[in-house]
């Protein structure tokens, strides 16, 4: 995989020495337990390189020991996202008794929106009463335990949580958080209220790979924002019975009848939860779904991937689980089905275009069901199958088939180059490949 491009990860990693970021010959052909001893030293140096990423190095004490007065004082920071973009936000743990395990993260995005009247970019009276009440809603309200990353939206002219700054944002947090708040990669949620649901629609399948679950709540959206890509992700949407405003029950109902049929089609995934609140409008009980997601992990090496790569505000994933497509031809949506089979030891994976897509203009209410448009089979076109003995054995040769033809027949070897970039690149030790296959699509 290329080195990492963009400015948060130049500045987080560049503590590191060079030989964490290069191949050491000594680490050549890794056994399988070399391979994991390799993962938690690498891991370990990035947790003691010096923190560059302007965020806190520590998660604050659990809000229970920050009672003074009897009142508790929270601490509010701001996040520098570049061109002249700063993302206020509150760090919370909830923290009934300190185990020394992993915690999850929470990251809990608030309702309001985009006026592009205001005179600034936080002087929002909406968006600040929604960020506060979005806080309060950590403090009382959501009752797992675990680190809550309640951010307020970095400029009210634009709004919208699925905006480019907003991704960055929160990859951001999720590796800032792994490396140095003791939370487990595995246990990621994303969650948000109204405005803040829709960015949860929008953004969960984008980067599903990253998230063990993922609460909408008193929001809807449609089904160009393809929930096919939830197959390995718990989601759950918390909706009032008569919440018609923009559609957002029904769209609720549209979106999770699809993961219905899904489901049907795929036992092992699409596991969702519609809750639709009898009576309520657009204020329903906020603490329901919370704690359905935290009883769900992430398997960061799922035995099929289901993958609609679409730009989202001109941005474009370049992995989604162990599938890597470094450079995916321009403003095409492409689907990737990819299997693995631990049994006969293979990949089978299938790269098509999509003779329909969701532009950025349309992307809350577009109601194509992108994923399931026309294909057309891609070739020539480059992957990297990124791989991990959870995934296949890599003792043994693997088979893979693309597009209906065989293009990889033959032996792996585990790397330190391959483990040093997937950590520089996703600091993940749970989802770090120890090989990697690059292929060409037939």
């Amino acid at each position: 995989m290329n080195k990492p491009k963009s400015t948060f990860r130049k500045l987080c990693f560049a503590g590191m020495s060079a030989a964490l970021l290069v191949a050491n010959t000594a680490f050549a052909q890794l056994s399988k337990d070399a391979a994991g001893t390799a993962i938690a030293e690498k891991f370990a140096a990035l947790r003691a390189a010096e923190n560059k990423s302007g965020m806190p190095d520590e998660a604050p004490a659990p809000i229970e020991k920050q009672v003074e007065g009897g009142k508790l004082t929270l601490k509010a920071e701001s996040l520098d996202l570049g061109e002249g973009m700063k993302m206020p936000f509150c760090v919370l743990v909830r923290e009934a008794k300190d185990s020394g395990e992993k915690r999850p993260l929470f990251i809990a995005m608030h309702g309001g929106g985009k006026y592009e009247a205001e005179s600034g970019p936080h002087t929002s009276p909406v968006n600040n009463s929604e960020f506060r009440a979005q806080i309060s809603l950590a403090v009382k309200v959501y009752k797992p335990d675990g680190v809550y990353f309640v951010p307020r939206m970095a400029d009210d002219r634009r709004g919208r949580w699925w905006y480019k700054h907003n991704q960055v944002a929160f990859d951001r947090v999720i590796d800032q958080a792994i490396v140095r708040w003791n939370v487990d990669p595995d246990r990621i949620y994303l969650m948000g209220i109204s405005e803040g649901g829709y960015g949860t629609d929008i953004l969960a399948p984008f980067m599903a790979d990253r998230l063990a679950g993922a609460n909408a709540m008193a929001g809807g959206v449609g089904l160009g924002n393809p929930p096919a890509n939830l197959r390995n992700v718990a989601f759950r949407t918390d909706v009032g019975e008569k919440d018609n405003g923009f559609d957002r029950c029904a769209l609720a109902k549209a979106f999770h009848a699809e993961l219905d049929r899904l489901h049907e089609l795929d036992k092992d995934g699409y596991v969702h939860s519609l809750n639709v609140q009898p009576g309520r409008g657009h204020g329903i009980d906020y603490s329901q779904g919370v704690q359905w997601i935290v009883k769900h992990t992430r398997n960061p090496w799922p035995a099929k991937v289901v993958w609609v790569n679409q730009l989202l505000d001109g941005v474009r994933r370049k992995r989604f689980y162990w599938v890597a497509m470094p450079d995916a031809p321009e403003k095409v949506d492409i689907r990737i089905d990819a299997t693995a089979n631990r049994e006969t030891n293979s990949i089978t994976i299938d790269v098509s275009t999509l003779d329909a897509g969701n532009t950025d203009g349309n992307r809350t209410h577009g109601k194509d069901n992108v994923a399931e448009a026309k294909r057309t089979a891609l070739g020539k076109t480059k992957l990297d199958l990124l791989l991990n003995d959870a995934l296949l054995d890599l003792d043994k040769p693997i088979t893979v088939v693309a597009n209906g033809a065989e293009v990889f027949k033959g032996s792996v070897e585990r790397s330190a180059e391959v483990i040093s970039a997937a950590l520089a690149e996703r600091p993940d030790p749970s989802g770090c490949p120890t090989a990697r296959i690059t292929i060409t699509t037939p």
